[in-house]
């Protein structure tokens, strides 16, 4: 409806403003590293806690009904992608960096300026300055400098949305009516807003509260003691320490109370839950092994993918492995689509896009993308190999985040790593190696982009009734939108405050500068294709068509593969805790009151993602009145 869609833009905007103003200028919170962003439930709360009540005291007629609720959740989530680590922030640090930072020491512009066009990047030195120095009284800020590459770019984005809107379109039915996937995080929004009193029933539950008040008090007090230093520390919140089994294994991040991942977990599959721990458990044996006998291969090709190699390949296999047997298991599928599609089968209305629709942009999708890639410099061997891996990284992490309900979720190498590592970098060229650096703007911590977002999306659009197909319609204008707000925000921030003052995730000072380092590494010294890279990638693979062979043939198999996908990425260190967490209670109520024990818990774990939401917002208000530039972090992950 208008009323959803004028709301849901407005969400889309106020989240990219916020969330760019808290990470750069407040230094609090990085809100926008997970699929589910902490900042759309803090406004979907205010919605029906607040909002909604409001409106239904004047009118029913004025109130947002519930489709028009899961409406705005649809386009909030995707377009709440954009800021900070999402896009913005690694796409203006990256275009922005070589010529900024190039010193005849670093030879930047002796290997990347010549490759380097101004409808890729900002190419006035003065003007980049400004930039990240700040602007001296008197000046204005050059906006013409940035219109044409950002533009450009915008038009790169605007493709890889519409091919990860067309694959998740395809795959819909299939995930959601064949396989029955859980779709954890659609889960979410849908009990918080159940029943027909003024407010959600949810909100008359005393559990609820209950759950709430836990992460809320342990958040204010945690505030109080920025005050008061005396007062006792309970940091039971993210960055609490790191704890290693042996001195060779890798770390655990001792996590227990990150109450967001902990209340989506809840509503994923319980083989899915142990899956997660327990294979990360083998993970750190397996590190721990190869550390101890020396075993080792080359680190990584760059700062994005994980170390070791050897294991971080071994997940990728597994990955790609994944992705080629869920569409293996979905060729009926696949092919009534094409069927469909080419007017041989009548069309699918749930849809929120026809079948042939979803197909040419598809098609077209592609074609501009590896045409873009290949205008930037990039050949057209690593182009395809570029997008090859992203593809399974893409609809990997889209597959694990719908089945695992993770709102935080990664995969484990890069595209760019991926067709460096497996190429050879002996044979490309410096205007290849050029492109490859500049496509990190787009490396979004291998979340998967758009995609994991999307899938939500497309299943929430089941549900919205005659009018679904103008959701993908106004989820673009949302993110074009959510572009145009925080790319201005943060090019304004930079020259009023000077950009070089940003924190360096993802922003200038780190991880921009880490890319061109590392390529130029691959530059001036080239590689060749690494075999034991490929080996491992083998190794990984064939463990996932194991394990996925004996789920399907013994009945009592107890282990789901999807673990071993995620087993060495960065950031499951920080999951596997809250994961193990949700898994046990799960487990323990499901074994004491069944299914109906189940549902009459859930209350406890909405509140415990409410008064983490909640906690999290009080700190960022604190930070923003008497700690700004010196905020502190108390969600990370």
């Amino acid at each position: 409806t208008f009323k959803s869609i004028t709301t849901g833009l407005f969400v889309v905007v106020f989240i990219n403003l916020w969330v760019t103003y808290a990470e750069t200028v407040i230094h609090a919170s990085r809100l926008s590293l997970s699929v589910f962003q902490l900042t759309l439930m803090a406004v979907f709360l205010v919605l029906i806690l607040v909002i909604n009540p409001q409106l239904k005291r004047g009118s029913t007629r004025f109130m947002f009904t519930r489709p028009e609720l899961m409406a705005i959740v649809a386009i909030g989530m995707v377009g709440s992608v954009v800021p900070a680590s999402g896009i913005t922030g690694f796409l203006v640090g990256v275009i922005s960096t070589p010529f900024y930072f190039a010193t005849p020491e670093n030879s930047w512009a002796d290997f990347y300026h010549p490759n380097l066009n101004s409808w890729m990047v900002p190419t006035q030195a003065e003007a980049v300055r400004g930039f990240f120095e700040g602007l001296r009284p008197g000046q204005q800020i050059p906006w013409s400098v940035w219109f044409i590459p950002l533009s450009w770019w915008a038009t790169l984005i605007a493709a890889i949305f519409a091919v990860s809107a067309s694959v998740m379109v395809i795959l819909r039915r299939q995930w959601a009516d064949n396989e029955k996937l859980a779709y954890p995080l659609v889960a979410v929004p849908e009990n918080l807003i159940a029943g027909d009193q003024r407010f959600p029933d949810i909100f008359y539950t005393p559990l609820f509260w209950l759950g709430a008040a836990v992460p809320f008090s342990l958040l204010a007090w945690k505030s109080l003691s920025w005050f008061y230093p005396l007062l006792p520390i309970l940091d039971v919140f993210p960055n609490a320490g790191k704890f290693y089994f042996t001195r060779y294994s890798p770390h655990i991040q001792i996590e227990p109370m990150n109450c967001f991942t902990i209340g989506f977990a809840y509503f994923a599959n319980l083989q899915v839950l142990f899956s997660v721990w327990f294979f990360f458990l083998l993970h750190v044996v397996e590190g721990g092994i190869f550390n101890r006998i020396g075993y080792q291969i080359q680190t990584s090709s760059d700062s994005f993918s994980a170390d070791p190699p050897t294991q971080a390949y071994q997940c990728f296999g597994a990955l790609a492995c994944l992705v080629i047997w869920r569409l293996w298991v979905a060729r009926n599928h696949l092919l009534t689509v094409l069927e469909t599609a080419m007017g041989r089968q009548p069309e699918d209305h749930r849809e929120v896009l026809s079948y042939r629709t979803a197909l040419i942009v598809l098609i077209l999708g592609l074609i501009y993308v590896f045409y873009w890639l290949n205008s930037a410099g990039m050949d057209v061997v690593t182009a395809g190999l570029m997008i090859a891996a992203a593809s399974v990284i893409y609809i990997g992490i889209a597959r694990i985040v719908t089945e695992a309900g993770l709102v935080y979720a990664g995969a484990t190498i890069t595209p760019q790593a991926f067709a460096m590592d497996i190429r050879g970098t002996v044979g490309l060229s410096p205007q290849t190696l050029t492109a490859v650096a500049l496509s990190y703007g787009l490396v979004d911590y291998m979340r998967g982009l758009f995609t994991p977002a999307v899938a939500h999306a497309v299943q929430i659009g089941d549900g919205l009734g005659a009018n679904k197909r103008r959701l993908l319609f106004w989820i673009c204008i949302s993110i074009l939108l959510g572009l145009l707000a925080s790319v201005t925000f943060t090019l304004y921030l930079g020259y009023t405050h000077g950009a070089y003052n940003f924190p360096r995730f993802p922003f200038f000072s780190g991880d921009p500068k880490n890319v061109f380092r590392s390529t130029l590494v691959q530059m001036r010294t080239p590689q060749a294709a690494d075999p034991n890279r490929l080996i491992f990638f083998g190794i990984g693979a064939g463990l996932m068509a194991l394990l996925t062979f004996l789920r399907y043939r013994l009945s009592w198999w107890p282990l789901h593969p999807i673990g071993l996908a995620l087993s060495s990425a960065d950031n499951t260190a920080h999951l596997v805790m809250p994961v193990f967490i949700a898994w046990a209670a799960k487990s323990i109520i499901m074994k004491v009151g069944g299914v109906q024990l189940y549902q009459r818990a859930q209350p406890v774990f909405l509140g415990l993602i409410a008064g983490y939401t909640a906690g999290v917002v009080w700190c960022f208000v604190i930070d923003v009145i008497w700690f700004p530039g010196q905020g502190h972090m108390v969600h990370n992950w």
